[in-house]
């Protein structure tokens, strides 16, 4: 083991110390000429150049900045959403944000230079997106391209910055061919903003509005007759109200009147002129915008001679009025002159009954003749003088009071009538009724009172009653217990009677047969074919048969030859030989 251990390691020898350095060089300053930029820099440059000059040219493409308010921010989003008019790209919108009252959203949009024009007092805004409406189907482009912002340009000359957007797409545009008109009417019924206008059941134009006026009490409805249309329309135009269904059931039988599809759904307007015998309208001057035309409710009502102002009358009836109801026509020999109005129970407290007051309005300028016949009007024989409307509506109710007052001394008066057997619906008739008692027209709370006669059906019900209750009289039950127990007698003697009877038919057979036999042997004896009174007999029926031939040939002859009486009879014409016959 002590073998095996091997001896230390001698110390390194130390490493040798190196010189110091030498100091370097002095060094040798060479001066040298300036150069040029390096072409590197000219990128960044260009660069900048590039953009200032597109910062200015969008300055000065960059139109005004104005803002649109909108009920909500549905198809709007900031850099994509475009502001057109006419299609035409004319700005975009660059932000979207809610007003302080968190109401409303307001649209900053940026428009073009050459669209600065557009930033106008009366210029609208709204939202183009698919709608569905009466008018149709509109913005179905936006389904690709994306909502967009309409515009339609004003006229105004004042500059303005804020705008307030409409929620729907207005449906008349500045400057689109046509006129607009206004009609009058009762009600509204089934139209609406954007029902069609019809002509000949061809649309020619549309509804874009319609108002309440408050003071005069009815409504006014805004139209537009497109180009080139809106000739059609003069002073003979009438226009009435064609939504849905106008069926008529009278005399001639059902009559169904309706427009297009359209206007059942959604409501329309049908007009034509009111003298269709000469439709020539070139004659006609045209309307002017604005004119005011009033709507009727049907076609029949439309194309009517002009009522006047209506006139109202009342009529008392001692009897039931069910089956009349307002609206029933009041007839005047067959012509529809008013309607009823109002129906009310009355009380009589002298006779303690309880009449039915109906209260009408009739037209009397639809009496024709009748009212110029009956009524002096002397304002047609002289000059009228400058009278006020009130003076004119005195006098009118004047000459009106004159004309029944007349028509009544000459027998007029009221009756109920059934119209229509199927339903029951009653009419007032105005007719003058044979042998009744004189009478004068009425005056009741101002208004006249025609005098009123039972009705027909009324007449008749008495007499059913009383022939009812008559035969209600007589006895039945009576009559038909004394007809059994008559039976019963009768069948009682019958019973009793039978055994005599049967003996008695007996001997009425055996006698029969003694009468028979003894006629046996006389026909044996005159029925003989040569017995003489046989032969004589069957030669005169067969004369007699003869005889009744002859006389049947004659008169068949004389009924196709009557002239045979005063000529004769002609003679008869040869017959053909046998050559010609073969």
């Amino acid at each position: 083991m002590a073998d095996d251990a091997s001896p230390p390691a001698p110390d390194p020898a130390p490493a040798p110390v190196p010189p110091p350095p030498s100091p370097p060089p002095a060094p040798t300053v060479v001066s040298r000429k300036r150069s040029l930029p390096s072409v590197v820099w000219l990128v960044p440059v260009i660069a900048l150049a590039v953009g200032i000059s597109l910062v200015v040219n969008s300055l000065l493409q960059a139109g005004p900045h104005i803002t649109i308010e909108f009920r909500t921010a549905e198809g709007l989003e900031a850099g994509k959403t475009e502001v057109r008019y006419k299609e035409v790209v004319v700005g975009r919108v660059d932000a979207v944000s809610l007003s302080e009252d968190r109401k409303r959203v307001i649209a900053s949009v940026r428009l073009a230079r050459s669209a600065a024009s557009l930033a106008v007092e009366d210029t609208n805004f709204w939202v183009v997106r698919p709608r569905i409406g009466v008018g149709g189907i509109s913005g179905l482009a936006t389904l690709v391209s994306g909502a967009y912002i309409g515009a339609d340009a004003g006229v105004s000359s004042e500059d303005r910055k804020a705008f307030v957007g409409l929620e729907v797409p207005p449906f008349v545009l500045r400057g689109e061919p046509g006129r607009s008109f206004v009609l009058r009417a009762p009600d509204l019924g089934s139209l609406d903003v954007g029902s069609p206008i019809f002509y000949r059941r061809t649309r020619v134009g549309r509804v874009v509005g319609y108002t309440l006026d408050a003071e005069k009490d009815e409504l006014l409805v805004q139209i537009f007759i497109e180009a080139p249309y809106e000739r059609l329309v003069n002073n003979r135009s009438r226009f009435w109200n064609a939504s849905g269904f106008d069926f008529t059931l009278n005399a001639s039988g059902l009559t169904v009147d309706t427009q297009a599809l359209t206007s059942v759904i959604g409501g329309g307007v049908a007009f034509e002129h009111s003298d269709q015998a000469t439709p020539d309208t070139k004659d006609e001057a045209e309307a002017a915008a604005g004119t005011r035309f009033w709507l009727f409710t049907n076609r029949k009502a439309a194309i009517a001679p002009p009522d006047g102002p209506p006139m109202r009358l009342r009529f008392v009836f001692d009897q039931s009025v069910r089956g009349l109801s307002v609206g029933s026509p009041i007839d005047f020999l067959g012509v529809e002159i008013g309607e009823v109005r109002a129906i009310r129970p009355g009380y009589d407290a002298e006779h303690k009954r309880y009449p039915m007051e109906v209260t009408a309005d009739v037209h009397p300028l639809r009496l024709g003749a009748v009212r110029g016949a009956l009524v002096e009007d002397g304002a047609g024989q002289r000059p009228a003088p400058a009278r006020t409307p009130d003076q004119r509506r005195a006098e009118r109710r004047e000459l009106n009071l004159q004309l029944f007052q007349r028509l009544v001394e000459n027998g007029l008066r009221a009756q109920l009538r059934t119209g229509n057997l199927l339903t029951g619906q009653m009419y007032v008739a105005l007719d003058f009724i044979p042998k009744t008692r004189p009478a004068r027209l009425a005056m009741a709370d101002g208004v006249p009172e025609v005098p009123t006669v039972p009705g027909t059906l009324s007449d008749v019900q008495p007499q059913i009653a009383e022939i009812v209750a008559k035969i209600n009289k007589v006895p039945f039950d009576d009559i038909g217990r004394d007809l059994r127990a008559t039976l019963a007698q009768a069948r009682e003697a019958i019973a009793k009677l039978s055994p005599e009877a049967q003996q008695s038919l007996a001997e009425v057979r055996k006698t029969l047969d003694a009468l028979q036999g003894s006629l046996g042997k006389f026909d044996r004896n005159l029925l003989d074919p040569d017995a003489p009174v046989q032969r004589n007999v069957e030669q005169t029926m067969t004369d007699l048969q003869r005889a009744a031939q002859s006389l049947r040939v004659l008169t068949d002859y004389l009924q196709r030859h009557p002239e045979s009486l005063l000529r004769g009879k002609p003679a008869d014409p040869p017959l053909p030989s046998l050559e010609n016959a073969r």
